[in-house]
């Protein structure tokens, strides 16, 4: 029996590797849709499109510490954030 298991495991794992060689915007198209589907499911509407949203605000600021450009508007919103702890003299 684990014969079989190991030759579909084999058998999954060159079928992945052929569709990213062919088709990596299907693959990756259908892995989204697929987990997004899964998180409405799971999370309901609003939280996924909040966890949708702070994602991809994460990964872009990622992008810019990556790429060393630091989005303009950012420094200012953070500089307007009052720190309670520190009282100016």
């Amino acid at each position: 029996m684990s014969n079989f298991w190991g030759n579909i495991g084999e058998k999954l794992n060159i079928f992945f590797l052929w569709c990213l060689d062919n088709h990596p915007g299907k693959f990756f198209g259908l892995l989204i849709g697929f987990f997004l589907a899964l998180a409405f499911i799971l999370l309901g509407f609003w939280q996924t499109l909040l966890l949708a949203a702070l994602s991809g605000g994460g990964y872009y600021l990622g992008k810019c510490w990556d790429d060393g450009v630091w989005p303009t508007g950012l420094s200012e919103v953070i500089h307007r954030i009052p720190f309670w702890g520190k009282h100016k003299t």
